[in-house]
C-alpha cells in the first residue's frame, strides 16, 4: 500500500485498510469452515493450532490492542479447545466447536482480511470473535458454567 507525502511522491508506508462490513466478516468465516472442520476432526492439527493461539495470545496478553474488548471471550474459546482436545468437555453441538476454531483459525493468521502487521491488523480478527461468540454464546456459557463446577469439584477434594 502507498501513501502520499506532502511532495506527493509514493512511499510505501502502510496505511489502515478500512473496517470490513460485517458482509466481508460473515464469509471469511464461512470460507474458514471447512477448515475448522478439518482441524475438528485431526486432534494433532487441532493441538498445533492450540500450541500457536496460546504462544500469540500470550504476546498480546498485555497490550491487547482492538482485541481488548473481546480479549475474555477469546481465551475462553482456546480454554474451550483445549478442554475439548483433550476429551475433558465434549458437550457441545459439533457446528460450535468448528465456529470456535474458525475463531482461533483466524486469530492466529496474520493475513486475513487486515493483515496483522498494519495498524489496526486486529480490528478484524475482533470482529470475526464478537460475531463467533453472538452465535455460540449459549454454548460457551455451559462450558464455562462446567469450567467453574470443576473448580469447585477440585478445591472442595
Amino acid at each position: 500500500m502507498t501513501t502520499s507525502n506532502s511532495n506527493n511522491n509514493a512511499t510505501d508506508t502502510p496505511t489502515r485498510k478500512a473496517k470490513p462490513t460485517k458482509k466481508q466478516l460473515l464469509e471469511a468465516i464461512e470460507k474458514s469452515k471447512s477448515k475448522a472442520e478439518e482441524y475438528a476432526h485431526d486432534p494433532k492439527k487441532a493441538k498445533r493450532l492450540l500450541d500457536d493461539a496460546v504462544k500469540k495470545s500470550k504476546i498480546y496478553e498485555k497490550n491487547r490492542g482492538p482485541l481488548a474488548e473481546v480479549w475474555s471471550y477469546l481465551t475462553a474459546l482456546i480454554r474451550l479447545l483445549k478442554s475439548y482436545i483433550h476429551k475433558e468437555y465434549r458437550d457441545i453441538p459439533g457446528g460450535s466447536i468448528v465456529l470456535v476454531i474458525v475463531a482461533i483459525i483466524y486469530f492466529v493468521s496474520p493475513i486475513d482480511l487486515i493483515p496483522d502487521w498494519l495498524p489496526g491488523g486486529y480490528i478484524d480478527d475482533a470482529a470475526v470473535i464478537a460475531i463467533v461468540i453472538k452465535q455460540i454464546r449459549v454454548d460457551l456459557d455451559n462450558f464455562l458454567a462446567w469450567e467453574i463446577a470443576q473448580s469447585h469439584n477440585e478445591s472442595s477434594m
